[in-house]
């Protein structure tokens, strides 16, 4: 990333947020409006949010984020629905469970458009059928990583339960744990930990991302009654996540030094592989995959239950519309 591409994202921002340039005033007394946001795993995908509160993009459109990691996205959607936050970064598996429980959840902008994971297992897994009898890691019940072993262990004929126990373990750190203490014999994992699984010998059994599979896998997530509150609020926040989607994608070394900051303790040759990856699967233009959420209501557990989920009743792509409209992503990837 050369100085003159960074210089011109920052003039693509303050050209198309005119509140940018005024929150940067000294001497306005405004103060900065507060917002809860969290993020549901400690995986790249989560850099954008990251990205936003460390180079003060959210700051910059006058909002002060409190950003606060939860380790699962049914948790995050229980806080949101609480109202301990606002916002989130999360599986979108946590608001069709929600909606059909009668809850008012909404997806707002797209995040990891694919579904980035893949199913590991110890090297004496030679495959599938190797599998009956045995015990597969998720994070938790109704999450993405518990879809993702849903699908695979129909692929592959077997059945959860019968053939194959699901263990629900907590978070991917905890994962790799059980992994390397045969607690369990395979796992559903995401980059960077796919990375680390090979180097330690383990069996890709499938990698979902290449299984041909539309799936729209986590999303900038709120309620409707939320937005209707405060709008406002929220095209500041989109503005903000956009402009580190572009950080993101166009500025490489920036990126991975907020990266590293969050994902602590990672090998460095590792965050390089996972940004890589990541940029392939994070859109620059942060829609919302329409027929990866089709595929989501109808693979996520008990979304037949309750309340039927459509997909329009749990998207709100207007904020995201707005500025492309306005031809902001076109200006902040002008290349």
């Amino acid at each position: 990333m050369n100085l003159n591409i960074g210089l011109y994202i920052l003039a693509a921002i303050s050209l198309f947020i005119p509140k940018l340039v005024a929150a940067q005033v000294p001497g306005t007394g405004k103060p900065l409006e507060g917002v809860r946001a969290s993020y549901s795993a400690l995986v790249p995908s989560g850099a954008p949010f990251w990205i936003a509160k460390e180079l003060g993009l959210f700051e910059k459109e006058g909002l002060r984020v409190d950003l606060i990691y939860i380790n699962s996205a049914a948790r995050v959607m229980a806080a949101m629905l609480a109202g301990e936050i606002q916002v989130a970064l999360a599986g979108v598996s946590s608001v069709i469970s929600a909606y059909a429980r009668g809850s008012d959840p909404v997806a707002i902008a797209g995040a990891v458009n694919k579904i980035n994971v893949s199913i590991y297992a110890l090297s004496d897994i030679r495959g599938p059928g190797d599998l009956r009898g045995k015990r597969l890691g998720i994070t938790r019940f109704g999450g993405l990583y518990d879809v993702a072993a849903l699908f695979a262990l129909k692929k592959w004929g077997l059945q959860p339960g019968r053939d194959v126990v699901l263990i629900q373990i907590g978070d991917i750190p905890s994962i790799m744990a059980a992994l390397a203490g045969n607690s369990i014999q395979a796992a559903t994992l995401q980059p960077p930990f796919t990375i680390r699984a090979a180097e330690l010998g383990y069996r890709e059994l499938m990698d979902l991302s290449k299984a041909g599979l539309e799936y729209q896998n986590t999303a900038v997530i709120s309620t409707r009654s939320i937005l209707k509150k405060s709008p406002d609020t929220f095209r500041k926040f989109i503005r903000a996540y956009s402009g580190a989607l572009a950080v993101f994608h166009m500025q490489r070394e920036a990126s991975l030094k907020v990266m590293a900051k969050y994902l602590k303790g990672i090998d460095p040759v590792l965050l390089v592989k996972s940004y890589d990856a990541y940029r392939e699967w994070v859109p620059e233009v942060p829609y919302i995959n329409h027929a990866g959420m089709e595929t989501v209501i109808a693979m996520t557990p008990g979304a037949d239950k309750g309340r039927e989920v459509k997909a329009p009743d749990i998207m709100d792509e207007t904020f995201v519309r707005e500025l492309d409209q306005q031809g902001f992503y076109r200006a902040l990837f002008k290349r």
